[in-house]
C-alpha cells in the first residue's frame, strides 16, 4: 500500500514510461498507475524517515461531501455529522493485512479518547468496488472488531457512487492482478473538524518503533481539535 498527502502523487519522470507506449492502452493505464504509487510511497517514506517526529500532514480545506450507505444500510452523509470530529479512512472490505492493523489502531484511539470520543465518529469509505454490498461491509466490520466504536460507520455504495470519494480524498485504487480481486490502495487517515475542514492527514508505517503509534496521534490530533 501507499501513501497519499493532500495533494496528488508528483508525476514520474518520463523516462520512466518510454518503453511502454507499444503496451495495450488498459495495459498502459495500469502501468502509469502503479508506478506513481509505488513513486509517491517511496517519497512519503524518505520524508518520514527524515522526520522520526512525523505528526502528520497538517491540512486546512473544506472535506468534499458525500453520501453513502453504512454496515447497517442506512443512508448517511458528510454532512450528518457536522459539529463532531470525522476519522476518516479508506478500507478494502476483503483486506487481510494492512485494514486490519489500521482497524485496531482505531478501537484503541476509540477507547483512549473516553468521554470524548461521544464528539466523535469513526468512518471507513469501501474501496472494492466488487465487494462492494452491505453484508460485505458489514462481515469486515464484524471481523475487525470495528462494532467496538460506538459511532462506527463503514460506507459502501456503487462504483459510481465511490469512485468520485476516492478521487475527492486523493485515494488510488488498483488491482494488484487482474482478475484475481486483490487491491492495492492508498492507506492513512484523515481528520476533520467539527466545521466540516480536513485538518489532518495521517499515514504511520505499521510496526515501526521508531514512530509514535497511529492511536497515539489520532488522540492527540481529536483532542485538540475538540479543544478549539
Amino acid at each position: 500500500m501507499s501513501d497519499p498527502s493532500s495533494t496528488l502523487p508528483p508525476a514520474q519522470p518520463r523516462p520512466a514510461l518510454r518503453g511502454l507506449s507499444h503496451l495495450p492502452l488498459a495495459l498502459l493505464g495500469l502501468v502509469i498507475g502503479v508506478v506513481i504509487i509505488i513513486g509517491f510511497a517511496a517519497t512519503q517514506r524518505a520524508e518520514r524517515l527524515s522526520a522520526p517526529d512525523y505528526a502528520g500532514t497538517p491540512l486546512d480545506e473544506p472535506a468534499a461531501g458525500f453520501r453513502l450507505i453504512d454496515q447497517h444500510g442506512a443512508t448517511v452523509s458528510l454532512a450528518d455529522w457536522r459539529g463532531r470530529v470525522v476519522v476518516l479512512t479508506f478500507f478494502d472490505s476483503q483486506c487481510q493485512e494492512t485494514c486490519p492493523m489500521t482497524a485496531l489502531e482505531l478501537r484503541a484511539a476509540s477507547q483512549a479518547l473516553g468521554e470524548d470520543v461521544q464528539s466523535v465518529v469513526f468512518a471507513g469509505v469501501n474501496v472494492n468496488a466488487e465487494a462492494n454490498q452491505v453484508a460485505d461491509v458489514a462481515a469486515a466490520t464484524e471481523q475487525w472488531r470495528l462494532d467496538e466504536i460506538p459511532s462506527w460507520h463503514f460506507l459502501t455504495g456503487s462504483p459510481e457512487e465511490l469512485q468520485p470519494v476516492w478521487q475527492a480524498y486523493d485515494v488510488a485504487v488498483m488491482p494488484v492482478n487482474e482478475g484475481d480481486g486483490e487491491l492495492v490502495h492508498t492507506p492513512g487517515v484523515y481528520l476533520i473538524d467539527p466545521a466540516g475542514y480536513k485538518r489532518w492527514y495521517i499515514s504511520v508505517p505499521m510496526g515501526e518503533a521508531a514512530f509514535i503509534p497511529l492511536r497515539d496521534l489520532l488522540v492527540q490530533h481529536i483532542q485538540t481539535l475538540l479543544s478549539e
